[in-house]
C-alpha cells in the first residue's frame, strides 16, 4: 500500500464538517479552481472561495482564495462567519463582534452571564443567571476524592481519598469565589477548624468530567425551570452523593478540592483571588490562609500549590499579626491583601511572590474593612465595617488615603445607611457598596473621584430590606454593569441602574455569603482586560499536517493580539493540560511546522486579545489555516 498525495483536508467544527480534494466532484461549488492542482479555501458559514484558476470570493464571511502553489487545502473565517458560542464559528469569551463582523474586545456573554455564591452555612455554591436572577446550579462546595489528578483520569478509577474534605452541611463553609479568565469559578472553603481547601467548578458542560464513563455529563440543573435548585433527592436538581467515597457519584462539573493549609481551631481559607498568569491561560489561583498568615499560589490545571518564586516556595508568608480576609489583583498583577477590620493592606508582586510593602490607613480616617474592591485606576477600596456608613480609598501611586462618609444619606423609606460591607467599581468610575444590618439590604453608589452621591430618582441609596432580604454581604457587577447584592438571609438582589428598581431571586435557606469577585466583572474589566477567541479543526486523520496559520488583525497603542494552537487526536485532548501549547505567536504568518507543531487529527487555534489602556481593543479580521494530508490507495 502506498500514500497517495492528493490535496484532502476534512475539517469540522460543532457539526459543520467540510471535505475537499483536488476531484471536481467535491468542488464543483468551489470555482473549480482545484481541478488545476491549486488551493481551495473554505470559510465555514461564509461559503468557499476558488482555487488557483477560480480565484472567486466566499459567500458571506468568505474571503480571496489563496494560492499554495503545493497541493494544500486553506480553511478559515472572516468577517460574518464568527460565532461565540460554541457554533461553526467558534468559541469567544471576553471578546465580541463589531458592526464589521470583527473580533474585539467587550463581555464575552458565554463564559461571564454569571454569577456564583456560597452559601457558608449549607455547604454548597449557587450558580445564578445575571440576566434573570434565577438559579440555574447548586453544587458541594467540596468533593474528597481529586479525580482531575489522578494518573488513571476519567472515569475516575485513581487518587487519594481525602476524608478531611469528606462533604457536608456547613462543614466547610466556603465563602469567597473568584471566576478565573475561562468563565471557571474558584471557591474558597474558610473550614472553621477543618481543613481548609479550595474548589474548582467548571463553567461550560465541555470542561466538565464524564467520570462514569456514560457519555453524557451528570450536573445540577433547575429541571423544572422554577429558578431554584432543589435539594430534595427525588428531584434529581442537586448531586447528593450518599457515599463521598465513590467519586462517580459526584456532580461531574465539581472537579476538585485541593487542601490547603494547616489545620486548627482558627478560620482557614479565607481570601481568594485571581491574576493573569501566562498567556493564553485561565491565570493563576492566589488563596490566603487566615490560620497560617500565608497566600498560596495554585495551578488552574490542576488546583496544585505551585512556585511563587525562584525558590520554589509555594506561599507567601505574611505578618504574624496580618490576619488576611479578602484580595484582589490589580492591572499591574500585584496583589492586595485587606486585614480583617482594618484598612491595612500587604501589597504582593505576584510575578516574583515579593511582598512589595505593607499600608494601613491613619488611624484620624476610621477606616474599617471587610470586602476589597479594585478601580481602573489601580485604587483599592474598602467599605467601613465596624466605622459605619464609609469607605475609603488607598492611591499606591501617591501613597494617599481617603475616606468618604455617607452618615447624612437616607433611602426612599428615609432610613439612614447601615454599616458598609461589600463594594465594587464599575468601569465608569462609579462605587457600589452594600449596607448592613441583621434586618438590613441597602445598596449605595457614588463617584470613585469625589465620592459624591450617584441617586436613584430623588433618594441617596435604596433600602430593599424586608423579611427575605437583609443582612447584605457581597456586591458585584454583571455584564451589563448592574449591581448584585447576596444576602444572607438567602437570597440575591439586583438594583437596576437606570430605574432603581429592585429584582429579587428566588429564597434558599440562609447563608449566603461571598466578599469577592463573583462575577468575573473585577478581573476581565480591572486585572486582566483580555478576551480570547478559539476554534477547532479536524483534519483528515491522525497524519494531518498543519502548516500555516494566518491571520489578519489590527494592534493600536496599548493593544496586543497573540495566538496559541494545540494538536491531538480526540477533542477532550485538546482541553487536557498535559497537551503541549504552542506559542504564544505575535505575528502572522506562522510556520508550524518550523515550530514544531506535529500531525494530528485535531488543532485548536486560540486568539487572546489585550488592552492595556482599557479602552482601545485590538481587532482580529479574520484567519486562515492550511493543512496538507494524503490518502491511501492500493
Amino acid at each position: 500500500m502506498a500514500r497517495l498525495l492528493l490535496p484532502i483536508v476534512w475539517l469540522t467544527l460543532a457539526g459543520c464538517q467540510c471535505q475537499c480534494t483536488n476531484r471536481v466532484e467535491f468542488n464543483e461549488d468551489a470555482g473549480r479552481g482545484a481541478r488545476d492542482g491549486g488551493p481551495t479555501v473554505i470559510y465555514p458559514d461564509g461559503g468557499q472561495g476558488g482555487g488557483s484558476s477560480g480565484g472567486g470570493q466566499g459567500g458571506g464571511g468568505g474571503g480571496q482564495a489563496i494560492d499554495g502553489g503545493d497541493g494544500t487545502t486553506t480553511v478559515g473565517l472572516g468577517p460574518g462567519s464568527f460565532t461565540l458560542d460554541g457554533g461553526a464559528g467558534g468559541v469567544g469569551a471576553g471578546v465580541t463582534i463589531n458592526p464589521m463582523g470583527h473580533i474585539v474586545l467587550g463581555v464575552g456573554a458565554l463564559d461571564f452571564g454569571f454569577m456564583w455564591v456560597a452559601n457558608n452555612s449549607q455547604g454548597w455554591v449557587s450558580k445564578y443567571d445575571t440576566r434573570t436572577g434565577r438559579e440555574i446550579g447548586r453544587y458541594w462546595a467540596t468533593i474528597p476524592k481529586d479525580c482531575a489528578n489522578s494518573p488513571a483520569g476519567p472515569p475516575c478509577a485513581g487518587g487519594a481519598f481525602q476524608p478531611a474534605l469528606a462533604a457536608g452541611p456547613g462543614r466547610h463553609n466556603p465563602s469567597r469565589t473568584a471566576i478565573d479568565r475561562f468563565g471557571n469559578v474558584w471557591v474558597a472553603n474558610r473550614a472553621n477548624g477543618q481543613q481548609g481547601s479550595v474548589t474548582k467548578i467548571a463553567n461550560d458542560l465541555v470542561d466538565c468530567v464524564d467520570r462514569n464513563g456514560n457519555g453524557s455529563i451528570q450536573t445540577s440543573r433547575d429541571l423544572n425551570n422554577d429558578g431554584t435548585i432543589s435539594t430534595a433527592p427525588a428531584d434529581g436538581e442537586m448531586i447528593i452523593p450518599s457515599d463521598f467515597n465513590d467519586p462517580n457519584q459526584y456532580d461531574e462539573c465539581v472537579l476538585f478540592s485541593t487542601p490547603v493549609g494547616s489545620v486548627g481551631t482558627d478560620i482557614a481559607a479565607r481570601a481568594i483571588a485571581i491574576s493573569a498568569g501566562v498567556e493564553g491561560s485561565a491565570g493563576d489561583v492566589w488563596v490566603g490562609i487566615y490560620r497560617d498568615k500565608r497566600i498560596f499560589k495554585l495551578s488552574t490545571l490542576t488546583g496544585q500549590p505551585v512556585p511563587v518564586n525562584a525558590a520554589g516556595l509555594t506561599y507567601v508568608q505574611l505578618a504574624n499579626d496580618f490576619g488576611v480576609y479578602g484580595a484582589i489583583v490589580d492591572s499591574q498583577q500585584r496583589l492586595w491583601a485587606v486585614h480583617i477590620g482594618q484598612a491595612r493592606f500587604t501589597l504582593i508582586d505576584t510575578s516574583t511572590g515579593a511582598v512589595v510593602s505593607e499600608v494601613r490607613a491613619p488611624a484620624n480616617l476610621n477606616c474599617g474593612a471587610y470586602g476589597i474592591g479594585i478601580d481602573g485606576q489601580d485604587r483599592v477600596w474598602v467599605p467601613g465595617w465596624s466605622q459605619g456608613a464609609r469607605a475609603c480609598r488607598y492611591d499606591h501611586r501617591t501613597a494617599t488615603w481617603t475616606a468618604f462618609d455617607f452618615t447624612a444619606a437616607r433611602s426612599q423609606r428615609n432610613t439612614p445607611f447601615g454599616m458598609g460591607r461589600g463594594i465594587a467599581v464599575d468601569v465608569q468610575g462609579t462605587v457600589y457598596m452594600s449596607g448592613y444590618g441583621a434586618s438590613l439590604g441597602q445598596l449605595i453608589r457614588f463617584d470613585a473621584e469625589t465620592g459624591a452621591i450617584r441617586p436613584y430618582g430623588g433618594s441617596d441609596f435604596i433600602d430593599y430590606s424586608d423579611a427575605q432580604s437583609a443582612a447584605a454581604i457581597g456586591v458585584g457587577l454583571d455584564n451589563e454593569g448592574q449591581p448584585w447584592v447576596n444576602n444572607s438571609s438567602g437570597n440575591m438582589v439586583r438594583v437596576d441602574n437606570a430605574t432603581g428598581n429592585v429584582l429579587k431571586s428566588s429564597q434558599q435557606p440562609s447563608g449566603l455569603y461571598t466578599y469577592s469577585d463573583f462575577t468575573g466583572y473585577q478581573l476581565r474589566n480591572f486585572t486582566a482586560p483580555r478576551g480570547t477567541y478559539r476554534r477547532d479543526f479536524t483534519g483528515c486523520d491522525e497524519d494531518t499536517e498543519w502548516r500555516t496559520l494566518t491571520w489578519d488583525a489590527t494592534t493600536p497603542a496599548n493593544t496586543t493580539l497573540t495566538a496559541v494552537v494545540k494538536v491531538a487526536n480526540t477533542v477532550a485532548e485538546l482541553s487536557a493540560p498535559t497537551v503541549a501549547r504552542y506559542g504564544p505567536f505575535s505575528t502572522s504568518p506562522v510556520d508550524l511546522r518550523a515550530q514544531g507543531v506535529v500531525p494530528r487529527k485535531y488543532l485548536r487555534v486560540e486568539f487572546t486579545l489585550a488592552s492595556a489602556d482599557r479602552v482601545t481593543t485590538p481587532v482580529l479580521k479574520s484567519f486562515q489555516v492550511t493543512s496538507f494530508c494524503g490518502v491511501m490507495i492500493q
